[in-house]
């Protein structure tokens, strides 16, 4: 098993290969992606399963950050220049 078993997931699978492993490591990216969105939208669970779930997976947090700079770029207008 890798980081798609941590329990604020919800997924959970061995690492597949070809097409499946794309699959799965949307999977997390999209639940990732979900949590984020609750949370800049005043959930405070999904805020929290958040902030475990990136404390503990580095990977998690620069997908975090990277949807982040996305999100306040689209809130400011644009890219930054």
């Amino acid at each position: 098993m890798y980081h798609v078993d941590h329990p604020r997931t919800r997924v959970a699978a061995e690492r597949p290969q070809g097409i499946e492993q794309q699959w799965v490591e949307q999977q997390w990216i999209d639940r990732l992606v979900e949590l984020q969105v609750l949370a800049d939208n005043g959930d405070t669970e999904a805020a929290a399963a958040a902030a475990s779930w990136i404390a503990e997976d580095t990977e998690a947090r620069k997908v975090w950050e990277d949807v982040q700079r996305v999100c306040d770029q689209v809130r400011n207008g644009g890219p930054e220049n």
